[in-house]
């Protein structure tokens, strides 16, 4: 699962618990301290008294534990909070929503620039294509709608395998999307470039500089970044 940066909180259903109300400022700053915790960790942790009670900064964790233990489930060793998860379980769900209308919303945005009549020129009068050349004209946009929908998606997975440390890693990748995007409007790649690319990345994302791992596979696999003289077989 994702980490997220932000999720919901409702001040006043925290303050309102009797629980909460009933805790000392230590019990409190244990509690807290553990559920943001479980935030930043998919909400699971490690039930090691030792380790939690350095992230808590809590010397006499164990006697704070026994009175706010029932604010959490510990199964196998691995605590977890109900609310926690809740969160956690709406967010992914809201995040997957809107990738989801963010896709709908590019095809329906590119469908309304379709341009479904050919034109030629011919000496110097412009005339309507025929049917044919009509056919051929909306097929061929339909093609491009669907490589650049999986370009988007690409580059969703792109970032998740290897996540960009900064502007400069953001801008390249964007690169590669657009570089795949044009390689298959010229030919050169055929839509299963994107999976092919997407191995590259799990391959450098297991060693330790993987974004300059992932554009050395790109350039020697694939001559990224080189000016084509020939033709290039389709990949």
């Amino acid at each position: 699962m994702k980490k997220f940066r932000f999720v919901q909180l409702e001040p006043g259903a925290v303050i309102s618990d009797g629980d909460f109300q009933a805790m000392s400022a230590r019990e409190r700053g244990v509690y807290w301290t553990l559920i943001l915790y479980l935030y930043c960790n998919n909400g699971r942790l490690k039930l090691d008294f030792a380790e939690l009670s350095r992230l808590c900064a809590c010397e006499n964790f164990k006697q704070v534990w026994a009175k706010i233990r029932h604010k959490f489930s510990v199964r196998g060793r691995i605590l977890k909070h109900k609310r926690v998860t809740r969160e956690l379980a709406r967010a992914q769900q809201y995040i997957q929503n809107q990738r989801a209308a963010g896709l709908r919303g590019a095809e329906k945005r590119w469908g309304r620039h379709s341009e479904p009549i050919a034109t030629k020129r011919k000496g110097n009068e412009i005339e309507k294509g025929s049917k044919h050349n009509s056919n051929s004209s909306e097929q061929s946009f339909s093609s491009s709608n669907s490589v650049r929908v999986r370009s988007l998606t690409f580059h969703e997975a792109l970032v998740n395998l290897i996540r960009p440390r900064n502007q400069s890693d953001r801008t390249c990748f964007r690169n590669v999307a657009n570089w795949l995007v044009e390689g298959c409007a010229r030919g050169k790649f055929n839509e299963r470039i994107f999976e092919r690319v997407l191995d590259y990345a799990k391959e450098a994302s297991k060693g330790r500089k993987p974004a300059a791992v992932f554009m050395s596979l790109l350039k020697k696999e694939l001559g990224y970044g080189r000016q084509e003289k020939t033709a290039m077989p389709k990949l």
